[in-house]
């Protein structure tokens, strides 16, 4: 809806349809999983069927095999494995920028704004625990490193450091995780220029997702648990009887007694109940690679001792970057460990569309020109230009309240008795999609939630209500 919190999109009520046949291609895709193409054997009944195969699928099965270890779970994904928004994102697990507090706390009140935060930054130690736990800290990059809010705006910089200082008063732990850098010796070891006006640091993280992803998966189906993985079948629509939920596939139908929704963007096709309460919007990413510039090759000097190699800063690759023109307005980037980027562009140049096959001009034309003017990427130790080796669009999914969707379907529409629904994570699913999951996956077993889950994220009767009396409103105006 245009009523999103997070920017300004086409008005009215979208179907984000189907996910396109034909996307477009992130370089996080260019070495394909052996399981990119899987179809287990055909099944027609499972305990648990899953739709969506990213970041969320794969930390729900995790989650229900460790409390339920003979539970048969069917993932199913109408294109590649991991070919949605995990494959597509920015590759960073980093909170958002302090100055977020300030909306939070007057929307949901203190103490249930400091589980949000609390909630996001756990992601960091979440995932990378998970990470090493399987031995994939190399095979998906993972480097532990400083995430800097990068700040072009004075008022917005006050701003977001005012709000570190109101948590300190609430909870001096949470406000602990960010240093702010204000001095010009401080911001110039960080490699940023005289234009930035502050920065704010916090523990975060680089990573390849869709390696993250897929990765987890072989070692689920390594250790033998009941995971059927049913790529390229199409989910064309969902029934119910008193014992179970029916999936009508492009390949056949299987029966379960739990349906979970998990294609976050996509969540309003095949439950138009929520369609006017999530909208999908495209997002922009791309690859940049230096390209030094050739230097001829001076004469030769007499010299009387070996001359020394030239070395990037020592700060080099330390940092991942969110460069902040505006509260709601910025620029992310991560350098890789091969020396490259991922960049990618936030808010301005959006559509309301889940058609990744497609790339929006502004937002591309503005990551190839603008971004290398703001960041100087010449601090790495590059000397030369940055061209664009990848270039791809990605869906991501906003909702009326700013928080994501987590809880069964039983109050938000008839016939969703053995439905549950786990997305629409604001475009900042790395620090949202793990753990809400894992919160899923508790009620799908029958227990209680972790205390520390925000219980605004539950999409409970009283907030749908809460979202149609929204949305009547707008419509009126």
């Amino acid at each position: 809806m245009s009523t999103s919190p997070d920017g300004i999109y086409e008005p009215g009520i979208i179907d984000p349809g189907l996910p396109v046949p034909t996307p477009t291609q992130p370089f996080w895709l260019s070495s394909p999983s052996p399981l990119a193409k899987l179809r287990s054997p055909w099944l027609d009944q499972a305990d648990i069927v899953i739709i969506g195969s990213g970041m969320t699928s794969v930390s729900l099965c995790r989650s229900l095999f460790a409390k339920c270890p003979d539970v048969s779970i069917i993932v199913l994904e109408a294109r590649d494995l991991c070919s949605g928004a995990t494959g597509r994102n920015g590759g960073h697990i980093k909170a958002m920028s302090p100055g977020v507090w300030v909306e939070r706390k007057a929307q949901f009140g203190v103490q249930e704004a400091l589980k949000i935060m609390e909630f996001e930054h756990g992601h960091l130690q979440s995932m990378t625990s998970c990470i090493k736990e399987n031995g994939l800290e190399r095979h998906c990059d993972l480097q532990l490193l400083e995430g800097l809010d990068v700040y072009h705006d004075r008022k917005v910089f006050e701003r977001a450091v005012s709000a570190v200082k109101d948590m300190g008063r609430y909870n001096g732990k949470l406000a602990a995780r960010y240093t702010v850098y204000e001095s010009r010796q401080d911001l110039k070891a960080r490699g940023l220029g005289d234009h930035v006006v502050g920065a704010i640091g916090m523990p975060a993280a680089s990573m390849w997702p869709y390696k993250m992803v897929t990765g987890l998966f072989e070692r689920m189906i390594q250790q033998g648990h009941r995971l059927s993985i049913q790529t390229n079948t199409t989910v064309t629509a969902v029934s119910e009887n008193l014992d179970s939920a029916t999936v009508h596939t492009t390949r056949g139908t299987i029966s379960a007694r739990h349906l979970i929704h998990a294609t976050n963007c996509w969540l309003g096709h095949l439950l138009p109940e929520l369609r006017p309460f999530v909208s999908p919007v495209r997002a922009n990413v791309q690859r940049q690679v230096p390209v030094p510039v050739p230097i001829p090759a001076p004469a030769p000097a007499p010299q009387t001792q070996p001359q020394a190699q030239a070395q990037a800063p020592a700060h080099a690759g330390k940092n991942s970057f969110w460069l902040r023109y505006a509260e709601h307005d910025y620029d992310y980037l991560i350098q890789r460990p091969d020396g490259s980027y991922i960049i990618g562009r936030a808010n301005t140049g959006r559509r309301a569309t889940s058609d990744d096959g497609v790339m929006d001009v502004l937002p591309h034309a503005h990551l190839r020109g603008t971004t290398p003017l703001l960041f100087d990427f010449d601090f790495q130790g590059v000397s030369g230009t940055m061209e664009t080796s990848h270039a791809w669009s990605g869906a991501v999914a906003f909702t009326l309240d700013g928080n994501p969707f987590v809880g069964g379907l039983a109050g938000a529409g008839r016939g969703r008795s053995h439905q549950w629904v786990c997305g629409a994570y604001q475009g900042i699913g790395m620090v949202r999609a793990w753990r809400t999951a894992q919160g899923l996956a508790c009620l799908v077993v029958g227990e209680g939630l972790p205390g520390e889950f925000p219980g605004s994220m539950l999409l409970g009767e009283k907030r749908v209500l809460g979202f149609r009396d929204a949305v009547g409103r707008e419509r009126k105006l």
